[in-house]
């Protein structure tokens, strides 16, 4: 409740920054409705699609933690409406109260712990193997942002999926359908339906799979945290 008293809500279009590459910390921003793209620049290329969020996702926590700047961009993917607690807010809850600070602090430790987690992944998972890693994550973040029961439906385009994964369209097309086959998943315009994340868990590819070769246009996964923005 008292997140809720000292924020403020701040509407975007499609298209818009919320936050933007390099930009100066503003606060912890929460998705109310719509869709955001946090994305990731790699070197001189292109920005990279990190994460998808949706309603119940928070961001900004880097910068309100740090100070610093910030080291991605948060877009509208669509009209969207969010929830922003100010840096200023933030310090007088925590300095009111220290305790809450765990709290806070409770969301840069999860995203650490996908981050160490995907850099040891990435070397040994192929591409199958990371596709089923991305969507369980999809699906475990999704579940934490909306608490439901039963299968969680992910509202993500097969082109910024296979975008996510680091494969071609046509790569991520016949993944999708082998996985679809073993019933883990389901697949429909625009919308991707986990039925099996501890299936998917379990990893797709045999026990010591080699990485298979990823060639350009096929990156590694990008060491941006979900939201460190």
């Amino acid at each position: 409740m008292l997140i809720l008293q000292r924020s403020v809500i701040r509407s975007y279009q499609k298209g818009q920054f919320i936050i933007g590459d390099g930009a100066a910390p503003r606060g912890l921003f929460a998705v109310l409705e719509g869709q955001v793209h946090v994305v990731c620049h790699v070197g001189d290329a292109d920005e990279v699609l990190v994460h998808i969020g949706e309603a119940g996702f928070w961001f900004g926590d880097h910068g309100v933690h740090s100070g610093a700047p910030s080291i991605g961009s948060v877009i509208a993917e669509s009209a969207a409406r969010t929830l922003l607690l100010p840096v200023a807010e933030f310090e007088r809850i925590i300095t009111d109260d220290p305790r809450s600070y765990r709290a806070f602090a409770s969301l840069l430790v999860d995203r650490y712990a996908f981050l160490f987690r995907y850099m040891a992944q990435g070397q040994r998972l192929g591409r199958e193997g990371w596709l089923c890693t991305r969507l369980a994550d999809l699906a475990e973040l999704r579940r934490r942002d909306m608490p439901a029961s039963g299968s969680v439906t992910l509202t993500v385009s097969q082109a910024d999926l296979a975008t996510m994964v680091g494969v071609s369209r046509q790569t991520l097309n016949a993944l999708l359908a082998r996985l679809r086959a073993r019933g883990l998943i389901e697949v429909g315009f625009r919308r991707i339906a986990v039925l099996d994340e501890a299936g998917l868990r379990q990893g797709c590819e045999p026990e010591g799979a080699l990485v298979e070769e990823r060639s350009a246009g096929n990156a590694w996964p990008v060491t941006c945290k979900a939201a460190d923005t």
